[in-house]
């Protein structure tokens, strides 16, 4: 176990329910013997960091370390953080592991990222988690079941001054001969276009699938997944076009 590590919280964005949040349990086991489970109710993909301000939220408390909120993801890392854990953080929170990959511009719209974040925004190294093909049964998360902790554990042992802010992303499978399991890897920008089906009768639609261009680029998230690779990418909470900044400064 990594001594330093006391405390760890999970959540995710799937529901409380998901097989990827008690495979994400089990793997948190690894490093502590005090995980803490706050997760959503209901299945929340696509909430972003979308948090439910000024009206009630319900939660049950399941056991001593598991809660179920009906609300987002980032509703559970607030309520965790500000009420449960207030007088003692976490020295580390883990969200997923996601059903399906959150890769390029997928990123912006995951509950599972933006539960790490929420985290990263209170210093508290946090590691967004997300399996290629994953869905409602358990073999379908064996990579991350295999490579998780090791993953885990190298990125915790990077030297920054910052919190960690990372998202990981497994593929399927990994071939056991490749030295190299995984790679540091910058955002994709693979979108085209969305589904939508439009209903004329009773005016309304839905949103189906992003709809991508499948153009791979070299360090890309979405390229380490084609190549059967983990893919780990630092992410940022500072959204300033720094560059651009200082350029209009430079005037």
């Amino acid at each position: 176990m990594e001594n330093f590590i006391n405390k760890i919280l999970i959540t995710n964005d799937d529901g409380f329910d998901a097989v990827g949040l008690q495979v994400l349990k089990s793997i948190a086991y690894e490093f502590c013997d005090t995980v803490y489970v706050v997760s959503p109710k209901h299945n929340q993909s696509a909430k972003s960091r979308s948090i439910t301000l000024m009206d009630k939220i319900n939660f049950e408390h399941k056991n001593l370390y598991e809660w179920i909120v009906d609300g987002t993801p980032t509703d559970c890392v607030i309520f965790a953080l500000n009420h449960i854990m207030n007088t003692s953080k976490p020295d580390l929170i883990l969200s997923g592991i996601n059903a399906g990959s959150n890769i390029g511009d997928e990123v912006s719209y995951s509950g599972t990222v933006a539960a790490a974040m929420e985290g990263a925004l209170r210093g508290i190294n946090s590691i967004a988690l997300s399996q290629l093909g994953g869905d409602h049964k358990s073999n379908s998360y064996l990579c991350s079941k295999n490579y998780s902790v090791e993953i885990i554990k190298n990125l915790l042992k990077l030297k920054i001054k910052a919190p960690l802010y990372f998202n990981v992303n497994f593929p399927l499978n990994i071939s056991e001969s490749d030295n190299s399991k995984f790679l540091y890897t910058k955002l994709a920008s693979q979108k085209k276009s969305d589904e939508i089906f439009v209903n004329n009768t009773d005016t309304s639609y839905k949103i189906g699938r992003m709809l991508n261009s499948y153009q791979t680029t070299q360090e890309t998230d979405m390229d380490a997944l084609s190549k059967n690779k983990i893919s780990l990418t630092p992410l940022t909470l500072d959204l300033t076009n720094i560059s651009l900044f200082n350029q209009l400064n430079k005037r």
